[in-house]
This record gives structure tokens, C-alpha cells and sequence, in this order.
């Protein structure tokens, strides 16, 4: 295991860390553990190893957490939580850093009931991969968030907007999940992999007709 070099100690009552979500990596992460009220970490832990030692009452959920690819150190409870949330979102082959960040800009603007159910990346390589996409299917909307030089920008489709869904096999295992707007409007999102693009168009017919 590679030992990690954490960031500065944050302080107790730092609010920020309450609000912070998970930045996850492709890999399974590979923990610092910082217990409140001490200046030196130790690790590196497994997650087995972190939930085996709040088992045993061995650490607090209150303690800290890093490891690499995360900007700062963070409540085990806040990291673990969030782990679970968004775990069944990769089960198509999505990648677990780009899930994380999706699921961390969405989670900010969501509705009173809103829930996030899918998450669908773009697949684009080369030149295209400067700008991706991400799809993600609430039960009151379809979100597309797009990358930009700096941030995110943000479109939102509530499903009372939409005439209907459909997809397109574009062949090598992608497709295009296309969105019809009531006021004529098309929507096109391309370069999705297949077993995710079939889907965003089961999840968006479902809510389309619970909305009828």
C-alpha cells in the first residue's frame, strides 16, 4: 500500500466538512484515519479496516478520513454515508470518480422529495472527452450536466415537460438517449453506452407515465 500524505489537520467546528461529499476514485480507497483531538494520522486502512474498528468502538464516526484524491479530511460517518448512496450507480460500468462529482453538483439543487435514481456518463474519447456529459433521472426530473472550463453547467427537463423519450444505436456499444419537449424541443444526448442508455429511456418512460 502507498502511505498517503494528508492535508493540513482541519480544525473541530470547521461547517464546511458537514456540508462535503465524496469524491470517489476508480479504486478502492486506501484510508488515513485522524482521531479528533490529535495532530498525527496513522494508516493506511482498508474500508474493512475502518468499519472492523467502529465495530469493536475502537474510533468514532466523528473521527477523521482521507486518502488520496479527496481535498480534505472528512467525518468517517459523512465519507461512508455517501459511499453507500451512490454505490448502486456504477453498476453499468460507470466510472466512480465522475459518478461522485455528478452526484455531489446534483445533491446541492435537489427538491424537498426529489430523489436521484440513475446516473448515465458519456463515452466520448479524444478531442469530444474535453466536454462530457452526465444524465441523471430524479423522480420529478432529467438533469444534464455538462463540464465546463471551470464548474458545471446545468440543465434541468421536470418529466411534466416531456412528450416522450427515445434511443438509438449508434453502434461499438453507444448510443443516442433523445428527449422530446411539449413546446417541440429535442434534446439529444450522444455517446452513451448502451446498457446505460437502455436504462435512462426504462427509468424515463416510468416516470413519464406516473405522471400521466
Amino acid at each position: 500500500m502507498t502511505t498517503l500524505s494528508p492535508p493540513a489537520v482541519p480544525s473541530a467546528d470547521n461547517s464546511e466538512l458537514e456540508d462535503s461529499y465524496l469524491f470517489m476514485t476508480a479504486t478502492e480507497p486506501v484510508f488515513s484515519l485522524l482521531r479528533k483531538g490529535s495532530d498525527q494520522p496513522s494508516g493506511p486502512y482498508s474500508q474493512e479496516d475502518i468499519l472492523r474498528f467502529l465495530q469493536n468502538n475502537e474510533i468514532d464516526r466523528s473521527d477523521f478520513v482521507f486518502y488520496e484524491g479527496m481535498e480534505d479530511w472528512r467525518p468517517i460517518d459523512d465519507v461512508f454515508e455517501i459511499q453507500e448512496q451512490i454505490s448502486h450507480f456504477v453498476d453499468d460500468g460507470q466510472d466512480k470518480a465522475m459518478i461522485g462529482e455528478a452526484f455531489r453538483e446534483v445533491s446541492s439543487v435537489l427538491a424537498t422529495g426529489e430523489e436521484i435514481f440513475y446516473i448515465a456518463l458519456q463515452a466520448k474519447s479524444g478531442l469530444l472527452s474535453k466536454s462530457k456529459d452526465s444524465v441523471i433521472i430524479t423522480n420529478k426530473r432529467m438533469l444534464v450536466l455538462t463540464e465546463k472550463k471551470k464548474g458545471y453547467e446545468m440543465q434541468s427537463y421536470p418529466w411534466t415537460s416531456v412528450s416522450n423519450t427515445l434511443i438509438r444505436d449508434d453502434g461499438k456499444g453507444i448510443g443516442t438517449f433523445s428527449v422530446l419537449l411539449q413546446n417541440d424541443k429535442r434534446v439529444d444526448e450522444t455517446h452513451i453506452p448502451s446498457p446505460q442508455m437502455q436504462r435512462l429511456f426504462q427509468l424515463s418512460q416510468e416516470f413519464m407515465d406516473a405522471g400521466d
